[in-house]
C-alpha cells in the first residue's frame, strides 16, 4: 500500500519535471527541473529499506542509512506514543519503523516469551444506523 503513495507522487512530479518554457506548441523539455523525478525514487528506497525484524538475537531496526541490533538483554520493554512504537533500552528508546499498535501482538509472539503476550487485535465495526 505504501508504494501507491510513490506512484501518486510520480504522477504529481512528472508534469513539473518535463514542463515546457510556456511557449505555445512547445514540447517537453529535459532540464534541471527533471531532477524532481529523484523524489519518488528516494521515497521508494526509503519504503523498501525501513523495517523492524524480531528474532532470537533481538530486535533489528533498519533505517535509510543504517542498521541497529537491540539484543534482548538491553530491551526493557516497549513504549507507545500516539501511533508510534518505541523499544525502551538501557541507553534510551529507539523508534521501531513499520510497527503500529495492531502489530504489538505479533511482536510479542515473535519475541519468544521475552515480551508479555498480547491478545490479537479484533476489528471494531461502526454501529448500525438502522432504527430498532
Amino acid at each position: 500500500m505504501a508504494y501507491l503513495i510513490v506512484l501518486l507522487l510520480l504522477f504529481c512530479v512528472a508534469p513539473l519535471a518535463f514542463a515546457a518554457d510556456g511557449s505555445q506548441g512547445a514540447r517537453a523539455v529535459v532540464g534541471p527541473q527533471t531532477l524532481l523525478l529523484v523524489i519518488p525514487v528516494l521515497a521508494a528506497v526509503f519504503i523498501a529499506r525501513a523495517s523492524t525484524t524480531v528474532g532470537e538475537q533481538g530486535i533489528t531496526v533498519r533505517a535509510l542509512f543504517g542498521k541497529r541490533l537491540l539484543p534482548w538483554s538491553e530491551v526493557r520493554g516497549l513504549s507507545v506514543d500516539a501511533r508510534t512504537v518505541y523499544a525502551v533500552c538501557s541507553d534510551g528508546s529507539v523508534r521501531l519503523p513499520c510497527v503500529r499498535l495492531g502489530d504489538l501482538a505479533a511482536v510479542s509472539k515473535a519475541s519468544g516469551g521475552r515480551l508479555p503476550e498480547l491478545a490479537e487485535p479484533r476489528a471494531k465495526f461502526a454501529p448500525s444506523r438502522r432504527r430498532r
